[in-house]
Parts: structure tokens; sequence; C-alpha cells
């Protein structure tokens, strides 16, 4: 009895973590504050046309030739920014990496069970946005 009544508090601790997270993966896309921040370092959708020049491999090609390779860390870290930029604009992606990272760092579950746990903050995302938008 005591088994079951544990694995039914942890399921309702892991729900209520879930939906918080969804929440918070929604207000990290459309709140004023977000779009603020996210402008400030200019992670905000459409990606900016100067840093995606950056990102592309031609562009380098082009200007240093054969040395294209001297350029390979600033194209890395500028697909990194874009990467992140693209992720921070969708809440099912912002909140599958939430509680990815949550479960893994914060209720210490070992890599695997996090992967197979995240997607339940997707269902929470989907309803949440469902009440947003209605």
């Amino acid at each position: 009895m005591d088994i079951l009544e544990f694995n039914v508090l942890e399921f309702v601790f892991f729900s209520i973590i879930s939906i918080s997270l969804a929440e918070l993966a929604i207000q990290i896309t459309i709140s004023d504050l977000a779009h603020w921040m996210k402008g400030a370092i200019l992670l905000n959708q459409p990606y900016h046309k100067k840093l995606d020049a950056v990102c592309n491999l031609a562009f380098w090609r082009k200007l240093f030739n054969k040395a294209w390779i001297i350029a390979t860390p600033i194209i890395f870290l500028a697909c990194i920014h874009r990467f992140f930029s693209q992720l921070l604009a969708c809440p099912w992606c912002t909140g599958f990496w939430l509680m990815f990272f949550t479960n893994h760092f914060y209720l210490k579950q070992d890599i695997i069970t996090a992967l197979i746990l995240a997607p339940m903050c997707l269902v929470w995302v989907t309803i949440l946005d469902r009440l947003h938008t209605k």
C-alpha cells in the first residue's frame, strides 16, 4: 500500500512539473518580455539576415577561398545561435528540452528515462495552447 501511494504521489508531482514547464515554454515563446530579451540578443524570428549569411558555408568559401577552414569556429557558433533562435520560437521544442533537462538534472533520472518521459510536456503544451487561444 505504501508503494502504491508513493507512486501516485510521484506521478502527481511529475504532472505538476510537466504543467508548469509547459506554461513556461509557452511564455518563453509568446510573452512580451521574452520577445524583448530575444530581440536584444538577436534570437527573434525571422532570423537576422546578416547572421544567416554568417551561417552559410558558401559565404566563407567565397570570402577566404581555400582557407575557409579558418572560419569553422565562427560558422559553428553562428549555427548554434541560429539553432537556439529556432528552438525558442517553438513552445513544443522548448517544452521538450526543458522537460528533458528537468528530468535528468532535477529528478535524477537516467538519460533514456528522461528522453522517454520528456514528451509528456508536449501534451500539456498542446492543452495549454488550446486554452490560451480559445
